[in-house]
């Protein structure tokens, strides 16, 4: 049968005041080394539970993070109060939030422990927040000890065990536990936006170009060199919580009074009815918490990413020439250039190239007089007969077909352009290029 335990604010869920001072020791580099006939005091059995308790909260804190492992579940229960049910959690210390029964959460008092419920006049609030579990550490089972004789209190008991229990409580902010880094690695793998003044976010962006410009089959390669250089770089840039010059306050990436896990997002409205303040919640938004997923399905997702980095069938390239970056149309109009990555055959250019440019009654092919090969610059340029006068101009250069472009050693059709799909020796792919015509530009402010 499920348990149900109420629980009315952010305190303490057993209501002592010593709770604050009775978390354990957590020191993963410092161990215990034992001699026979050493006398072991309170200090030798705190480190010798200090150093696996550290190690594995330091482990867990930057190895995994701070999330849900399973349950939680957050519900509306009635109008004004919350209910989660029972689950497991890490904060963002390392420490594992466990929760064995059913906690109903009453709003109201959230919001007074938080600060966030004013005086309220006849209008209605909306407050968004977030609900976030805590760690919180209980001394319980007194026996009896020998009296300290410097103790004037003559104590005669003392706490034998720690009882580690959740507390909840409303934020207008997620929290520094829910921040987190590899900026990088996310604007690589598009998880993130590139941001103003984002040198870090422009340099991932660089190397996601370098590797979408390789052949497929050579793409999964080129995108894991470029993983491992940002993830290097995302690494060096971490750090625990508040450094202070060249010394840690915190093992940690947060600290613990902000280690905290979001739950879910919770939207509640506040109404003044007769002087006193009428609260409704809405349904909680639990997409918001971060899960810690178990190895194996990590494994299993990232095998899933793979047809769509190498393909579901590989083609070998054939080593054609491709088109390289954008074409060029000079200052006059009568001269359109584009380079390719390899030589090709001069011969093969000239039926293997149409221009074409959009007018108001469709499209128009402009004539070319002339096209030749530049084998230092690796360019092609093309003479027009005159220059175009629509906007639009569309350069396409063949790969396919009966007259493609063919590269000169190994003598196979042009394969498309930087980053596209392979071409193979038979058949290669077209490259087409778009751009705008500055002339019609010039010819309206003149």
């Amino acid at each position: 049968m499920t348990k149900t335990e109420s629980i009315a604010t952010d305190g303490p869920a057993c209501g002592c005041d010593s709770c604050a001072a009775a978390d354990l020791p957590a020191n993963p580099f410092v161990a215990l080394r034992v001699a026979y006939g050493m006398l072991l005091g309170e200090d030798d059995f705190d480190a010798l539970m200090a150093n696996p308790r550290g190690k594995l909260m330091l482990h867990q804190a930057w190895l995994h993070g701070a999330g849900v492992v399973h349950g939680l579940d957050v519900r509306r229960d009635g109008t004004r109060n919350l209910k989660v049910l029972p689950g497991l959690a890490v904060d963002g210390a390392g420490r594992e939030l466990y929760q064995d029964c059913t906690v109903t959460l009453d709003v109201r008092q959230l919001l007074d422990a938080a600060g966030l419920k004013d005086s309220a006049d006849c209008s209605t609030e909306t407050v968004d927040a977030y609900l976030v579990a805590a760690f919180s550490a209980c001394p319980s089972s007194a026996v009896p000890v020998l009296a300290d004789p410097c103790d004037v209190t003559r104590k005669h008991d003392e706490f034998s065990r720690i009882r580690e229990q959740v507390t909840y409580s409303l934020r207008t902010k997620p929290g520094p536990a829910a921040v987190y880094g590899y900026h990088r690695v996310r604007v690589l793998l598009g998880l993130e936006p590139v941001l103003n003044d984002d040198g870090a976010g422009r340099e991932a962006l660089a190397a996601r170009k370098r590797a979408a410009g390789v052949a497929p089959e050579q793409r999964a390669g080129a995108l894991l060199a470029e993983f491992r250089q940002l993830a290097a770089r995302d690494e060096i840039e971490l750090e625990p919580a508040h450094q202070a010059g060249d010394c840690y306050p915190t093992l940690f990436p947060a600290e613990v009074d902000e280690a905290g896990v979001v739950l879910a997002a919770v939207v509640v409205s506040i109404r003044d009815a007769d002087g006193a303040a009428e609260v409704t919640v809405e349904v909680p938004d639990t997409s918001v918490r971060n899960v810690l997923l178990p190895t194996g399905v990590i494994q299993e997702l990232v095998c899933g990413l793979a047809p769509g980095l190498i393909g579901t069938a590989v083609t070998l390239d054939g080593g054609g020439p491709r088109v390289s970056g954008e074409a060029e149309l000079s200052e006059q109009g009568r001269r359109l250039s584009f380079a390719v990555t390899a030589d090709v055959l001069p011969a093969s250019l000239r039926r293997a190239i149409v221009i074409t440019s959009l007018s108001e009654r469709g499209w128009v092919e402009e004539d070319i007089d002339t096209v030749r090969y530049e084998p230092k610059e690796h360019r092609v340029i093309i003479e027009l007969a005159d220059r175009p006068i629509n906007d639009l101009v569309r350069l396409i250069v063949r790969g396919t077909g009966p007259t493609p472009v063919y590269g000169d050693k190994p003598r196979v059709p042009l394969a498309g352009r930087v980053g596209g799909p392979p071409g193979t020796a038979e058949n290669g792919h077209d490259a087409v290029l778009t751009l705008p015509n500055p002339l019609v530009d010039r010819r309206a402010g003149s």
